[in-house]
């Protein structure tokens, strides 16, 4: 059976100290850094990692793309990634 973890990423960002300081200057840097930290959980673990961010205030449609064999997910417009998280984990 796959072992799929479904990570908030600006949740696990702002709790995560390096991370959270990364993103007060560099967002971008900082979801960069959490997505190479994952690509190193999930090859040691071997979990399909999923990792959702927050994009409801962002007009258009959801965006998904995968690096390091991690998977990325941009929600779509009026979503949270919350409730991204839970459909999914259902």
């Amino acid at each position: 059976m796959r072992r799929i973890l479904l990570v908030d990423g600006y949740n696990v960002i702002g709790a995560w100290p390096e991370l959270s300081n990364l993103k007060d200057y560099d967002l971008e840097m900082a979801r960069n850094s959490l997505i190479a930290k994952m690509a190193e959980y999930q090859s040691y673990t071997g979990y399909d990692i999923v990792i959702v961010f927050d994009a409801q205030y962002v007009r258009g449609i959801q965006r998904k793309m995968e690096r390091h064999k991690v998977k990325i997910v941009f929600t779509k417009e009026d979503e949270t990634a919350d409730e991204y998280i839970e459909r999914k984990a259902n």
